[in-house]
Protein backbone atom coordinates (compact mmCIF):
# COMPACT_ATOMS: atom_id res chain seq x y z
CA UNK A 1 0.00 0.00 0.00
CA UNK A 2 1.24 3.25 -1.24
CA UNK A 3 0.91 6.92 0.69
CA UNK A 4 -1.39 7.55 -2.62
CA UNK A 5 -3.83 4.59 -1.72
CA UNK A 6 -3.74 5.07 2.47
CA UNK A 7 -7.52 4.09 3.21
CA UNK A 8 -9.72 7.20 4.10
CA UNK A 9 -11.50 7.44 8.06
CA UNK A 10 -14.74 8.57 8.92
CA UNK A 11 -15.45 11.75 8.91
CA UNK A 12 -16.19 11.79 12.77
CA UNK A 13 -12.62 10.26 13.57
CA UNK A 14 -10.50 12.79 11.95
CA UNK A 15 -10.52 14.90 15.13
CA UNK A 16 -9.66 12.01 17.41
CA UNK A 17 -6.77 10.89 15.15
CA UNK A 18 -5.23 14.24 14.89
CA UNK A 19 -5.21 14.55 18.52
CA UNK A 20 -4.12 10.38 19.57
CA UNK A 21 -0.49 10.53 21.25
CA UNK A 22 1.09 7.22 20.78
CA UNK A 23 2.05 5.48 24.22
CA UNK A 24 5.83 5.21 23.75
CA UNK A 25 5.65 1.20 25.16
CA UNK A 26 8.88 0.49 25.68
CA UNK A 27 9.67 2.88 28.60
CA UNK A 28 6.63 2.41 30.81
CA UNK A 29 5.82 -0.53 32.80
CA UNK A 30 2.61 -2.53 31.97
CA UNK A 31 0.38 -1.61 34.69
CA UNK A 32 1.29 1.63 33.26
CA UNK A 33 0.15 1.10 30.09
CA UNK A 34 -3.08 -0.98 31.08
CA UNK A 35 -4.19 1.99 33.10
CA UNK A 36 -3.42 4.91 30.24
CA UNK A 37 -5.36 2.17 28.42
CA UNK A 38 -8.28 2.10 31.05
CA UNK A 39 -8.84 5.66 31.08
CA UNK A 40 -8.95 6.39 27.50
CA UNK A 41 -11.29 4.24 27.07
CA UNK A 42 -13.19 5.56 29.54
CA UNK A 43 -12.98 8.76 28.14
CA UNK A 44 -15.85 7.72 25.45
CA UNK A 45 -18.21 6.03 27.82
CA UNK A 46 -21.36 7.62 28.91
CA UNK A 47 -23.79 6.70 31.80
CA UNK A 48 -23.53 2.86 32.55
CA UNK A 49 -26.61 1.46 30.73
CA UNK A 50 -29.23 -0.30 32.79
CA UNK A 51 -29.05 -4.14 32.41
CA UNK A 52 -32.20 -6.10 33.54
CA UNK A 53 -30.66 -9.18 34.26
CA UNK A 54 -27.41 -10.07 36.81
CA UNK A 55 -23.90 -9.36 35.98
CA UNK A 56 -21.23 -11.31 38.47
CA UNK A 57 -17.62 -11.52 38.71
CA UNK A 58 -16.62 -15.48 39.40
CA UNK A 59 -13.74 -17.53 39.01
CA UNK A 60 -13.73 -20.64 36.54
CA UNK A 61 -11.33 -23.13 36.41
CA UNK A 62 -8.32 -20.59 38.39
CA UNK A 63 -9.60 -18.16 35.42
CA UNK A 64 -11.34 -14.60 36.17
CA UNK A 65 -14.39 -14.38 34.14
CA UNK A 66 -17.69 -11.87 34.58
CA UNK A 67 -21.06 -13.16 33.62
CA UNK A 68 -23.86 -11.77 32.22
CA UNK A 69 -27.28 -13.21 32.59
CA UNK A 70 -29.90 -11.53 30.99
CA UNK A 71 -33.94 -11.43 32.23
CA UNK A 72 -34.78 -11.78 28.57
CA UNK A 73 -32.29 -14.88 28.51
CA UNK A 74 -34.22 -17.04 25.27
CA UNK A 75 -31.94 -20.04 25.90
CA UNK A 76 -30.22 -21.15 29.09
CA UNK A 77 -28.55 -24.07 27.42
CA UNK A 78 -26.51 -21.30 25.02
CA UNK A 79 -23.99 -19.17 26.11
CA UNK A 80 -20.98 -17.10 24.18
CA UNK A 81 -17.32 -17.21 25.74
CA UNK A 82 -15.91 -13.77 24.75
CA UNK A 83 -12.21 -12.87 25.27
CA UNK A 84 -10.89 -9.04 24.97
CA UNK A 85 -8.61 -7.66 22.47
CA UNK A 86 -5.70 -5.21 23.78
CA UNK A 87 -2.47 -7.16 22.41
CA UNK A 88 -2.53 -10.00 25.36
CA UNK A 89 -1.06 -7.33 27.02
CA UNK A 90 -4.00 -4.70 27.60
CA UNK A 91 -7.81 -5.15 28.43
CA UNK A 92 -9.69 -6.92 30.75
CA UNK A 93 -13.43 -7.72 31.02
CA UNK A 94 -14.00 -4.46 32.44
CA UNK A 95 -12.71 -2.45 29.53
CA UNK A 96 -14.89 -4.42 27.20
CA UNK A 97 -17.96 -4.38 29.55
CA UNK A 98 -20.26 -2.06 27.07
CA UNK A 99 -20.08 -4.39 24.20
CA UNK A 100 -20.42 -7.67 26.30
CA UNK A 101 -23.17 -5.95 28.20
CA UNK A 102 -24.72 -5.06 24.84
CA UNK A 103 -24.72 -8.47 23.28
CA UNK A 104 -26.26 -10.22 26.15
CA UNK A 105 -28.87 -7.33 26.69
CA UNK A 106 -30.19 -7.14 22.65
CA UNK A 107 -29.27 -10.66 22.48
CA UNK A 108 -31.16 -12.24 25.38
CA UNK A 109 -28.49 -13.99 25.43
CA UNK A 110 -25.71 -15.60 28.14
CA UNK A 111 -22.54 -14.47 28.29
CA UNK A 112 -19.27 -15.12 29.70
CA UNK A 113 -16.34 -12.19 29.13
CA UNK A 114 -12.87 -13.56 30.45
CA UNK A 115 -10.15 -12.16 32.17
CA UNK A 116 -7.06 -14.31 31.09
CA UNK A 117 -3.93 -13.81 32.23
CA UNK A 118 -1.68 -11.25 30.43
CA UNK A 119 1.65 -11.31 28.74
CA UNK A 120 4.37 -10.06 28.95
CA UNK A 121 4.43 -11.04 32.95
CA UNK A 122 2.17 -14.11 31.59
CA UNK A 123 3.41 -15.32 27.93
CA UNK A 124 2.10 -17.54 26.04
CA UNK A 125 0.37 -20.33 26.23
CA UNK A 126 -0.96 -18.53 29.43
CA UNK A 127 -4.30 -16.62 28.04
CA UNK A 128 -4.54 -19.37 25.41
CA UNK A 129 -5.05 -22.19 28.24
CA UNK A 130 -7.31 -19.75 30.32
CA UNK A 131 -9.66 -19.02 27.57
CA UNK A 132 -9.21 -23.07 26.49
CA UNK A 133 -10.62 -24.00 30.17
CA UNK A 134 -12.88 -22.10 30.48
CA UNK A 135 -14.79 -22.79 27.16
CA UNK A 136 -14.38 -26.52 28.48
CA UNK A 137 -16.15 -25.27 31.57
CA UNK A 138 -18.90 -23.67 29.52
CA UNK A 139 -19.33 -26.32 27.08
CA UNK A 140 -20.27 -29.05 29.60
CA UNK A 141 -24.39 -28.97 29.60
CA UNK A 142 -24.58 -26.08 26.87
CA UNK A 143 -26.65 -26.48 23.57
CA UNK A 144 -25.00 -23.71 22.13
CA UNK A 145 -21.27 -22.39 22.49
CA UNK A 146 -20.05 -19.93 21.13
CA UNK A 147 -16.65 -17.84 20.91
CA UNK A 148 -15.59 -14.17 19.85
CA UNK A 149 -13.24 -11.57 20.54
CA UNK A 150 -11.86 -8.64 19.14
CA UNK A 151 -8.17 -7.98 18.27
CA UNK A 152 -6.35 -10.36 20.11
CA UNK A 153 -9.15 -12.11 21.44
CA UNK A 154 -10.04 -13.04 18.26
CA UNK A 155 -6.59 -14.70 17.73
CA UNK A 156 -7.87 -16.34 21.14
CA UNK A 157 -10.87 -17.50 19.48
CA UNK A 158 -9.96 -18.88 16.52
CA UNK A 159 -7.21 -20.93 18.08
CA UNK A 160 -9.57 -22.33 20.25
CA UNK A 161 -12.21 -23.28 18.49
CA UNK A 162 -9.87 -24.47 15.91
CA UNK A 163 -8.31 -26.94 18.29
CA UNK A 164 -11.57 -28.06 19.66
CA UNK A 165 -12.37 -28.70 16.21
CA UNK A 166 -9.37 -30.92 15.84
CA UNK A 167 -10.13 -32.93 19.59
CA UNK A 168 -13.72 -33.67 18.18
CA UNK A 169 -15.70 -31.12 20.66
CA UNK A 170 -16.05 -28.08 18.01
CA UNK A 171 -18.21 -25.06 19.02
CA UNK A 172 -20.91 -23.59 17.09
CA UNK A 173 -19.80 -20.63 15.97
CA UNK A 174 -16.83 -17.80 16.19
CA UNK A 175 -16.80 -14.21 15.53
CA UNK A 176 -13.81 -12.57 15.37
CA UNK A 177 -13.42 -8.29 15.24
CA UNK A 178 -10.69 -6.60 13.24
CA UNK A 179 -8.29 -10.38 14.83
CA UNK A 180 -5.06 -10.09 14.60
CA UNK A 181 -3.78 -13.92 13.12
CA UNK A 182 -0.53 -14.52 11.23
CA UNK A 183 2.47 -13.60 12.40
CA UNK A 184 3.63 -9.79 11.65
CA UNK A 185 5.48 -8.86 8.19
CA UNK A 186 9.45 -9.28 8.49
CA UNK A 187 9.24 -6.19 6.48
CA UNK A 188 7.28 -3.17 8.65
CA UNK A 189 4.52 -1.27 6.26
CA UNK A 190 4.45 2.23 8.19
CA UNK A 191 1.56 3.35 5.73
CA UNK A 192 -1.21 2.74 8.03
CA UNK A 193 0.92 3.94 11.66
CA UNK A 194 -1.23 6.90 12.74
CA UNK A 195 -4.09 5.67 12.59
CA UNK A 196 -4.55 3.99 16.24
CA UNK A 197 -2.58 0.68 15.43
CA UNK A 198 1.05 1.59 14.63
CA UNK A 199 3.74 -1.47 13.93
CA UNK A 200 5.79 -0.69 16.77
CA UNK A 201 2.43 -1.37 18.75
CA UNK A 202 2.34 -5.04 16.62
CA UNK A 203 5.56 -5.57 17.43
CA UNK A 204 5.75 -4.89 20.70
CA UNK A 205 2.53 -6.90 21.60
CA UNK A 206 3.85 -10.20 19.36
CA UNK A 207 6.84 -9.98 21.19
CA UNK A 208 5.36 -9.99 24.75
CA UNK A 209 2.91 -12.74 23.77
CA UNK A 210 5.18 -14.80 22.00
CA UNK A 211 7.86 -15.05 24.14
CA UNK A 212 10.03 -17.78 23.58
CA UNK A 213 7.88 -19.73 21.62
CA UNK A 214 8.29 -21.15 17.83
CA UNK A 215 5.34 -19.79 16.10
CA UNK A 216 2.23 -22.12 15.44
CA UNK A 217 -0.89 -22.22 14.32
CA UNK A 218 -1.90 -21.81 18.21
CA UNK A 219 0.03 -18.22 17.89
CA UNK A 220 -0.81 -17.73 14.48
CA UNK A 221 -4.24 -19.61 13.64
CA UNK A 222 -3.44 -18.63 9.74
CA UNK A 223 -0.48 -20.45 9.66
CA UNK A 224 -2.50 -23.80 9.97
CA UNK A 225 -2.86 -25.65 7.18
CA UNK A 226 -5.45 -25.99 4.33
CA UNK A 227 -8.45 -26.90 5.08
CA UNK A 228 -8.49 -24.56 8.22
CA UNK A 229 -10.98 -26.32 10.98
CA UNK A 230 -13.49 -23.66 12.08
CA UNK A 231 -17.10 -23.44 12.86
CA UNK A 232 -19.52 -21.24 11.01
CA UNK A 233 -17.60 -17.59 11.55
CA UNK A 234 -18.25 -14.16 11.48
CA UNK A 235 -15.39 -12.10 10.49
CA UNK A 236 -16.03 -8.44 10.88
CA UNK A 237 -12.67 -5.54 9.96
CA UNK A 238 -11.69 -2.29 9.44
CA UNK A 239 -10.32 -0.63 6.54
CA UNK A 240 -7.69 1.78 8.38
CA UNK A 241 -6.07 -1.12 10.03
CA UNK A 242 -2.81 -2.44 9.85
CA UNK A 243 -4.61 -6.20 10.75
CA UNK A 244 -7.07 -6.00 8.06
CA UNK A 245 -4.90 -8.64 5.46
CA UNK A 246 -5.55 -11.03 8.56
CA UNK A 247 -9.44 -10.93 8.67
CA UNK A 248 -9.70 -10.88 4.73
CA UNK A 249 -7.40 -13.74 4.27
CA UNK A 250 -8.57 -15.87 7.27
CA UNK A 251 -12.42 -15.50 5.31
CA UNK A 252 -10.74 -16.29 2.38
CA UNK A 253 -9.79 -19.39 3.61
CA UNK A 254 -12.46 -20.35 5.29
CA UNK A 255 -15.17 -19.99 2.33
CA UNK A 256 -12.60 -21.94 0.00
CA UNK A 257 -12.76 -24.81 2.64
CA UNK A 258 -16.88 -24.40 2.46
CA UNK A 259 -17.08 -23.13 6.15
CA UNK A 260 -19.70 -20.90 6.64
CA UNK A 261 -18.52 -17.43 6.91
CA UNK A 262 -20.01 -14.12 6.97
CA UNK A 263 -17.76 -11.18 6.11
CA UNK A 264 -18.39 -7.38 7.41
CA UNK A 265 -16.00 -4.84 6.36
CA UNK A 266 -16.60 -1.19 7.79
CA UNK A 267 -13.74 0.42 5.19
CA UNK A 268 -13.87 3.57 7.29
CA UNK A 269 -13.04 2.70 10.75
CA UNK A 270 -10.09 2.40 12.72
CA UNK A 271 -8.41 -0.67 14.57
CA UNK A 272 -9.91 -0.75 18.11
CA UNK A 273 -13.31 1.63 17.22
CA UNK A 274 -15.22 -0.51 19.58
CA UNK A 275 -13.74 1.31 22.65
CA UNK A 276 -14.94 4.43 20.35
CA UNK A 277 -19.01 3.18 19.90
CA UNK A 278 -20.66 5.16 22.82
CA UNK A 279 -18.47 8.73 21.69
CA UNK A 280 -18.35 8.33 18.09
CA UNK A 281 -21.39 8.04 15.83
CA UNK A 282 -20.07 6.19 12.59
CA UNK A 283 -18.46 3.50 15.78
CA UNK A 284 -21.74 3.27 17.13
CA UNK A 285 -23.46 2.49 14.18
CA UNK A 286 -20.81 -0.35 13.26
CA UNK A 287 -21.72 -1.88 16.65
CA UNK A 288 -25.19 -2.03 16.25
CA UNK A 289 -25.02 -3.56 13.05
CA UNK A 290 -22.16 -6.00 14.18
CA UNK A 291 -24.58 -7.23 17.03
CA UNK A 292 -27.06 -7.52 15.00
CA UNK A 293 -24.75 -10.04 13.04
CA UNK A 294 -24.02 -11.90 16.09
CA UNK A 295 -27.50 -12.25 16.49
CA UNK A 296 -27.93 -14.01 12.92
CA UNK A 297 -25.15 -16.03 13.05
CA UNK A 298 -26.21 -17.22 16.68
CA UNK A 299 -30.16 -18.01 15.09
CA UNK A 300 -28.22 -19.38 12.03
CA UNK A 301 -26.46 -21.81 14.36
CA UNK A 302 -28.88 -22.57 16.79
CA UNK A 303 -30.68 -25.44 14.94
CA UNK A 304 -27.46 -27.29 14.20
CA UNK A 305 -26.27 -29.03 16.99
CA UNK A 306 -22.54 -29.86 17.94
CA UNK A 307 -20.96 -33.06 16.46
CA UNK A 308 -18.80 -33.86 19.43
Amino acid sequence: MTAASRPVPADDLAPLLAEMVATDRFTISPDQQRAEYAEFVSMFRGPEPPFAGTITDEVIETVKVRRYRPDNERDRGHVLIYFHGGGWVLGSADTHDRLTRAIASELGLHVISVDYRLAPEHPFPAAFEDCKRVVAYAARGATWVGVGGDSAGGNLAAAVSAERAANGEPVNAQVLIYPGLDVPAAVADKSLDGLGLDRGDIDYFWSSYRGNHQPDARLAPLLAPDPIAAPATLVTTAGCDQLLPDGVRYAQRLIAAGVSTVYLPFPGLIHGWLELAEGVPSAGQARALLIEAIGQLHRSTSQKPRSD
